[in-house]
This record gives structure tokens, sequence and C-alpha cells, in this order.
């Protein structure tokens, strides 16, 4: 049965540090039998701290695994963090077999991950504030372990909370937050919705130059130099849908 679930919430909601929370959630899943814990961070696109490079943290793993897994690359073309990305609820690492339409650098990957020899583990989709969403892989080592359905959504609902508090921790570390006039708003949302300047001047009955001011106004607050970027960095911090 998965203990100290009270404890932990307790503990997440504290934290005023992302080596605290760490530490709270680490304690929580040794404390329940996993061997091994990762934590896939996707920023959305347009966010400031989003990067091609995944951030990955990492507890329990064997030390060359993790080397390999970051030196390699292995991020880029592991299928099992984004089958969670689609999926609703957990799953296990060896399913992903079962998935149709693997290429074949996944296959590769999923053949060093078994001569690994890590064991299996459980694969959870955790989600964030405007599109800022991740994965926790559970790793319970070579024993054999099954979970009820109570199990595992209580595996998955601590993997959200942490999840969350460190998406609060980072709004809370991240500068002044951005702050658009209301017609500002209005441009980009059109921009947004891949309105040219000449069309969002006829819908908001001002003119193109009014609009193209404004845009440099929305591009110097966002800290961005075109309108795509723009628009992923409105969405990224929910000034736009």
């Amino acid at each position: 049965m998965i203990g100290g679930i009270d404890e932990l919430a307790v503990a997440t909601y504290g934290a005023e540090s992302v080596d605290a929370l760490r530490e709270s959630c680490v304690n929580f899943f040794t404390s329940n039998g996993l061997e091994m814990m990762s934590y896939h961070h996707l920023p959305p696109p347009g966010a400031a701290d989003y990067s091609s490079n995944i951030t990955v943290a990492a507890h329990g793993f064997p030390q060359d695994w993790v080397d390999t897994y970051v030196e390699k690359k292995y991020y880029e073309i592991d299928p099992i963090p984004k089958r969670a990305l689609t999926a609703t609820v957990p799953f296990w690492w060896s399913e992903i077999r079962e998935q149709p339409n693997l290429s074949d650098e996944e296959l590769s990957y999923l053949d060093a991950l078994d001569a690994a020899n890590l064991g299996d583990g459980l694969a959870v989709p955790v989600f964030g504030p405007h599109g800022r969403n991740g994965y926790a892989g559970l790793g319970f080592g070579k024993k054999h372990v099954d979970l009820t359905i109570v199990e595992m959504a209580t595996l998955h609902w601590a993997c959200q909370l942490g999840h969350q508090r460190y998406c609060d921790l980072l709004r809370s570390q991240a500068p002044d937050g951005v702050s658009l006039s209301r017609r500002e708003v209005e441009i980009l949302e059109w921009v947004a919705r891949g309105k040219s300047n000449a069309v969002i001047a006829d819908i908001v009955g001002i003119s193109t130059y009014t609009v193209d001011t404004y845009l440099r106004r929305i591009y110097g607050k966002l800290d961005v130099s075109d309108r795509v970027t723009a628009a992923l960095r409105g969405m990224a911090i929910g000034l736009v849908a």
C-alpha cells in the first residue's frame, strides 16, 4: 500500500525551494519502494526558459546510464515521454513496444534500455499551466510489482502535485510579469490567430500604421523580435488563449 501521501502534500505545499521540493518527492517515492526516479520538464514554445534541450532530473539511476542518456541525447528519441504527453493515465515502460509506428531510432533506444537491465517502471504524465507539461519516470528496479488502481492513482497524484508546485516555484522566481494594455492584448490575440496587420487594422478599426506601433510595443514588452515568437510567448505566459 502506498503510504505517506498526507505528509507529501504538507511538505510539497510548504517547499520554498526546488531543492526542498526534490527532497520531499524523493523521500516519498523511496519510502514506497521506488529505486529510480526521473523528471522531464517541458516548457512550452515561447516560454523564456524554452529550449530544444529537455531538462531532465534523475535520482537512483546508474550513473553510466544517466551519462549515456545525456551524451547520446536519448531524450530526443525516447518514445516513453512522448507517449506520456498524449496519455491521461500512467502506463508501464514495458508497454511502449506495443505502440504502433515506432521508428528505428526509437526501437534502437528501447534495445539500449533493455540492455541496461533497469527493470520495469511507471511512466506518469503531468500537466501544468499554459502547456507547461512534463513526464515522471518511476523505476521499481528488477523486482516484480503489481499495483492496484488506487496505488497507481496515488503515485500519479503525487507526481502531479510535485509538478504543479515546481511550476509555482518557477513562477515565483521569474521576473515581474509582462503587462499589456487591453488593446495590446487584442492585437496580440489576432496575431496569434494568423491575421496580417492590414486585416487586424480592418477588424479593430484602426490604421495599419497604428497596428505596427502596437506591435513594436508588444515586441519590446515580450522581449521578442517577430510576430510568431510574440504569439508563442503570449500563449506561454497566458496572455492569449
